[in-house]
């Protein structure tokens, strides 16, 4: 099951921020429930909790209460998705406090309207809270500002840095491509999963079929692909937009060569690949609205890998001093609701 973690792992990925993060308490006020310490760092279980609270009511809204037991497959087995939640929790209270930590270094500070904005978000979330939620966890309507506030400079660092770096890919690369691949198979799929390949008198029969329905395509005007795949029964023909990357990944740089050559509605030679032989008519040589997109989007992946080499660098000092298993007070944090897994 693939789980949207909206206010999950956001950070590490480096795409957006998370509505609600840990906040620096004074050292001096130490609180009285201490879930951990991370470097200069005191986490409360109120800072906990705010995190908590956002995810389970994130989780809950989009799955259900049920959601809290299932169990997902990790590096060290199996463990419940309350188990990776906190987990996870913890993680992006670690990342954030690390960017907390370098926006000093980098002159980043919040103006008077930014911090105006956090505090109306803290009223709104303190407000939503019940007077148990207060009492138990010390959450204050000071501690979700402050978090708030941690939220926004830790997005001001990403954002610094992530312009002081050029970041260019060029059309070619960005392209997205539609087009049709008639081919006719050359194995079967059996009950059991296994592939089995076509005999070659049984390939030599399609490859037979591909010639003519190729004929057929230049010699009837009103012929057309849709009419192809009904006729000849393609169970794996379909129309498909991809982009360079992708049509590689799928049919290797030659046949890519071959289908990004094609001009709108070109119809290739027969090809051969692993699969057996196609024919591709190209429908949009390249999908103006969809390159841009994908444009935007493979940016972004590259901001976000040379953004996680800047962090791993800044975090190495805390990670060195931390250990999850034996710094985390998993007993305070255990009595966090997580509604069904109670």
């Amino acid at each position: 099951m693939q789980l949207k973690k909206r206010l999950l792992l956001v950070l590490l990925c480096f795409c957006c921020v998370m509505p609600l993060f840990a906040c620096q308490r004074n050292e001096k006020e130490e609180p009285a429930k201490v879930v951990y310490k991370y470097g200069k760092y005191t986490i409360s279980y109120g800072e906990f909790f705010v995190y908590a609270k956002t995810v389970e009511e994130d989780y809950v809204k989009a799955y259900g209460n049920g959601i809290w037991s299932l169990e997902l497959s990790t590096d060290d087995g199996k463990s419940s998705l309350k188990e990776v939640t906190v987990k996870d929790i913890i993680g992006n209270i670690n990342r954030v406090k690390v960017l907390v930590g370098q926006a000093e270094d980098l002159d980043i500070t919040l103006s008077d309207k930014e911090k105006q904005e956090a505090l109306e978000s803290a009223e709104t979330f303190f407000a939503g809270l019940t007077d148990r939620d207060k009492k138990e966890t010390e959450v204050t309507k000071e501690l979700a500002t402050l978090v708030i506030e941690e939220n926004m400079l830790a997005k001001k660092v990403y954002d610094k840095v992530i312009s002081e770096h050029e970041f260019e890919i060029s059309e070619e690369q960005a392209r997205m491509t539609t087009f049709c691949d008639m081919v006719f198979e050359c194995y079967r799929v059996k009950q059991d999963g296994s592939v089995e390949a076509y005999t070659d008198e049984k390939k030599a029969t399609q490859l037979e079929k591909a010639n003519e329905a190729l004929a057929t395509l230049a010699e009837d005007s009103d012929m057309t692909y849709e009419m192809i795949i009904d006729k000849y029964d393609l169970k794996y023909a379909g129309t498909y937009t991809m982009s360079r990357g992708e049509l590689v990944e799928e049919y290797g740089e030659s046949i890519t060569d071959k289908v990004l050559a094609l001009s709108n509605d070109e119809v290739s030679v027969v090809i051969e690949s692993e699969y057996g032989y196609h024919i591709f008519k190209m429908l949009q040589s390249k999908d103006e609205e969809l390159t841009k997109k994908n444009k935007a989007t493979i940016i972004e992946n590259m901001q976000k890998e040379y953004f996680n080499e800047v962090f791993k660098d800044w975090s190495k000092k805390y990670e060195a001093r931390f250990n999850y298993e034996e710094d985390v007070n998993k007993e305070l944090i255990g009595n966090f609701p997580f509604t069904s897994a109670q």
